[in-house]
């Protein structure tokens, strides 16, 4: 006997631009809208997910009683531990004769643990595969965990069953705007975040400054970098965004239809590199604290292409252009067992559509 839906939305509260391309996905899976209370996010919602149920809410209305007087689950990529989170809603859900559950949708998979292992306190997480599992496992947290739904790459799938959609998309918006059409290496920096994760503001100038007329280069721009440095985030942007080979994408919420159009990443330690995976193509990292990917959980994914110590950062396009004819016979297994144990089996919507409703009918457990 199938399990009742409960009424659910997506939500955003503090407008995190690259959530979207997350809440998105999970919300058209469970016929839920999600709803925005920025004009500028409702519209690139309908632009780039148009069988997206999308609500424009005035920000006065988006309040925890309109939220619980008219919805039973929320669907979020902010971190909420259930405690606090039931704690907050304690006297709406007396008020209400209910109990408000949420399901944590993380915002992609890298190897920062200091951020995955807050999922484990969430009411309900949405676990990609069993990498995630284990970062968990390593970061002592597992055991917290209580309530969870194995997913596999749901984004991916969506991609690709819309396929000639967002090719045609990118090809006008991003494709277009580039003076010659050539191969586009991808550099997609990461924020900089308790660990000073980001490169963008130490290897900019080998990057950017350095890129061969040869190649045209995007640069995915995590929305947090601008709040990083601000003044020196506007001086790199104004320097280089009139070369005719260099395409900044800031508020730009798709990631794999970019992906599909690319031909080299350039990363650190942004989940964009794990997207990357599926399709198989040289993939570079900024190794800036020159640690061995051999020994370190949180440079897994570094094992997947070659690493760039920061005295080779000069060097950068000279290491990229001796490793690209060896690359699928270095490379190619390795991606492959990689991605399978980050994402796992490719997952039909209807089955995790079911587990997500047999989770949220699971009895609530604040005891962890």
């Amino acid at each position: 006997m199938s399990v009742k839906e409960k009424k659910s939305v997506g939500i955003n509260p503090i407008s995190q631009i690259h959530y979207i391309d997350h809440l998105a996905v999970v919300c058209i899976l469970m016929d839920a809208p999600l709803i925005f209370i920025e004009p500028h996010d409702y519209e690139l919602a309908q632009r780039y997910y148009p069988q997206l149920d999308a609500i424009l809410l005035d920000y006065q209305d988006f309040t925890p009683e309109y939220l619980i007087a008219n919805f039973e689950v929320l669907f979020l990529s902010d971190l909420w531990d259930k405690a606090v989170f039931h704690e907050k809603f304690r006297l709406l859900e007396h008020q209400y004769n209910k109990v408000l559950r949420h399901v944590h949708c993380p915002h992609g998979f890298s190897d920062k643990g200091f951020y995955l292992k807050k999922c484990a306190n969430e009411d309900i997480a949405l676990i990609y595969g069993q990498n995630m599992l284990d970062l968990l496992k390593h970061h002592e947290v597992l055991d917290k965990l209580t309530n969870y739904v194995i997913t596999g790459n749901y984004r991916y799938t969506y991609f690709k069953k819309h396929r000639q959609f967002y090719d045609d998309l990118v090809a006008k918006e991003i494709l277009s705007r580039f003076a010659k059409q050539q191969p586009i290496i991808l550099y997609a920096p990461t924020w900089l975040d308790v660990e000073e994760s980001t490169t963008f503001f130490e290897a900019y100038a080998y990057i950017l400054g350095n890129l061969p007329d040869s190649y045209n280069m995007l640069v995915k721009l995590h929305p947090r970098l601008e709040l990083d440095n601000t003044a020196e985030y506007h001086h790199i942007v104004g320097k280089y965004e009139d070369k005719p080979n260099v395409l900044f994408l800031k508020d730009y919420p798709l990631v794999y239809p970019l992906l599909a159009h690319t031909d080299i990443y350039l990363g650190d330690t942004s989940s964009v590199g794990y997207d990357f995976l599926p399709f198989n193509k040289p993939m570079f990292f900024l190794n800036k604290r020159r640690r061995d990917p051999k020994l370190e959980r949180d440079l897994y994914l570094f094992r997947c292409g070659v690493d760039i110590k920061p005295d080779a950062y000069p060097l950068i396009y000279s290491m990229i252009e001796a490793n690209l004819e060896h690359d699928k016979e270095r490379f190619s297994e390795i991606r492959a067992n990689v991605y399978d144990y980050t994402f796992g089996q490719e997952r039909p919507f209807a089955d995790i559509k079911a587990d997500i409703v047999n989770a949220y009918h699971v009895p609530l457990n604040l005891k962890n």
